[in-house]
C-alpha cells in the first residue's frame, strides 16, 4: 500500500511555488522578476522567490529588505538585523573611544610644558609637551645610554634601516645573457664529468 500522506506532503509545497519565467536553457529570467539592484550592484528579487528558489539563483541576489542574499552557488544567508545592530553600535562605540583617547594624546602634546620641564630639559620658553617628552627622549639616550630611546628616536626620525631599500636593477644586456649561458653550460659539463 502506498503512503498517500508522503505523496500529498510533496505534492502542497509544489503547488505553492510562485510562477517564474525561465530562459530557454532553463534558468530563471532574473531581468523579467528584477525589482531593481542595490548599491552593491546585487540584483533585487521579490522574498517569496529568493526563499523558494535560492538554489537556483546566482550568487549576489538579494530581497527588498536587503536581508538575504544568495551566495556560493546555492546558499541562501539571512542576516539578522538585531544583531547587525548591536555589532553596528559596538563597532562605533570602540572607535569613538578610540578617538578620544587619540584626541587626549594629542591635546596633551600640544599643552605647554610646565616651568619646571623647561627648566630641567633646557627647553625654550613656550615648549609643548611633545617638545618636552622627545627632549627627555634625547637625555635619556645621551646619559642613560638607552638604546630603545634611541631607537625609537631614530625610527620616529624615518632613519630606520629596513625601511630603506636600496636597490639598483639594470638591465641584462645581449652579453649578459651569452655570458650567464656559458657559465650554466660550464657548470652543466662539469657536472657530468665528475659523475663516476
Amino acid at each position: 500500500m502506498e503512503d498517500k500522506t508522503k505523496i500529498k506532503k510533496l505534492n502542497i509545497p509544489a503547488a505553492d511555488l510562485p510562477e517564474v519565467p525561465r530562459k530557454e536553457d532553463g534558468t530563471i529570467d532574473l531581468e523579467a522578476i528584477k525589482l531593481g539592484e542595490d548599491e552593491k550592484g546585487r540584483v533585487i528579487i521579490p522574498d517569496e522567490i529568493i526563499d523558494v528558489y535560492y538554489k537556483e539563483l546566482p550568487d549576489g541576489v538579494t530581497n527588498p529588505n536587503k536581508d538575504k542574499w544568495v551566495y556560493n552557488a546555492g546558499l541562501l544567508k539571512k542576516a539578522d538585523r538585531e544583531v547587525q545592530k548591536m555589532g553596528a553600535e559596538a563597532l562605533n562605540a570602540k572607535n569613538a573611544q578610540r578617538r578620544r583617547l587619540s584626541e587626549t594624546i594629542d591635546i596633551f602634546l600640544k599643552k605647554k610644558a610646565s616651568f619646571e620641564e623647561i627648566e630641567q630639559l633646557g627647553l625654550e620658553e613656550g615648549a609643548t609637551k611633545q617638545d618636552a617628552l622627545i627632549a627627555a627622549m634625547f637625555t635619556r639616550a645621551i646619559e642613560q645610554k638607552d638604546v630603545a630611546a634611541f631607537t625609537s628616536l631614530r625610527d620616529t626620525a624615518g632613519e630606520k634601516p629596513t625601511d630603506k631599500i636600496a636597490a639598483e636593477i639594470e638591465t641584462i644586456t645581449a652579453e649578459d645573457r651569452e655570458r650567464i649561458e656559458r657559465i650554466l653550460n660550464r657548470t652543466k659539463t662539469q657536472d657530468i664529468e665528475n659523475v663516476d
